[in-house]
């Protein structure tokens, strides 16, 4: 009876922590649902800088859920992805985004973020029908896995054709980027927080990116450094020639009436 009692206890709470979990997973789906349903996505843009001309290069594009309770950006991608409308609520992203593009300078860029498996089904190419792909970049980050570097490249070459430029993210960060730069002939490299943080104290740190930078000038990319949040950071990575910067040093994520403001501001040497 004992051995009875415990296993009926053991079911009972597996029917339970199921039933939890079925009541959650709805709950998370019909959330996701209203937000795509009501177009609940501000895009935000951050701006990037060119260091040689101090004048703005590009901006990427952040999405924004003002939703209660609150949750940051990252959360509503992972659990749409984990129910099935991570595709659904990428592309509102990115049509939000592109929504906006003609109201920036002709030279400036919109830098979009899209996952491997998206791209790989087409929804990205759909999706980009009708833009002016040359004014944009497709930034792929250092955490997202690609299995067929060779199916990938086939999936972006219809869109590299009209002018999609594509950056590499989290550079600095893991193995995975360095493996993702050398597979797809990527056009930007976009060094990691975690190595321009502090960039200007830290020899081993600078040492690694003046070797990027150099590696990145030999394949024909351009640099961006992304997190720069001092003057003295901003100093290190102009001694070492680097293209472009951005964070919170050179200009915070703005909605797009605050963001174009920053067309016609020049950084200061």
């Amino acid at each position: 009876m004992s051995f009875l009692n415990m296993i009926s206890e053991i079911a009972t709470g597996l029917i339970e922590k199921n039933l939890h979990n079925t009541a959650l997973h709805s709950q998370t789906k019909l959330a996701i649902d209203e937000v795509i349903a009501s177009n609940s996505i501000s895009i935000y843009f951050q701006p990037i800088f060119n260091l040689f001309s101090n004048e703005i290069a590009g901006f990427e594009s952040l999405s924004r859920f003002f939703t209660k309770p609150y949750k940051t950006p990252d959360l509503w991608f992972k659990e749409a992805t984990d129910v099935g409308l991570g595709e659904s609520l990428e592309m509102l992203a990115i049509k939000n985004s592109l929504a906006y593009i003609a109201q920036f300078n002709d030279t400036t860029y919109i830098a979009i973020n899209c996952s491997p498996s998206h791209i790989l089904s087409g929804a990205l190419e759909y999706t980009l029908q009708g833009a002016d792909c040359s004014r944009l970049v497709l930034e792929i980050t250092e955490h997202s896995p690609i299995s067929d570097y060779t199916v990938m490249r086939a999936a972006l070459a219809p869109l590299r054709k009209k002018g999609l430029r594509l950056a590499i993210d989290d550079v600095g960060a893991g193995f995975s980027s360095f493996q993702h730069i050398l597979e797809l002939e990527a056009d930007i490299i976009k060094l990691d927080i975690s190595l321009t943080q502090n960039i200007n104290k830290d020899n081993r740190k600078f040492l690694l990116a003046k070797a990027l930078c150099g590696f990145a000038k030999a394949i024909d990319c351009s640099i961006v450094a992304e997190g720069i949040e001092t003057q003295a950071e901003l100093n290190a990575l102009r001694k070492l020639n680097v293209d472009n910067v951005q964070g919170y040093f050179i200009g915070r994520p703005a909605p797009i009436e605050d963001a174009l403001s920053y067309q016609s501001m020049t950084l200061s040497t």
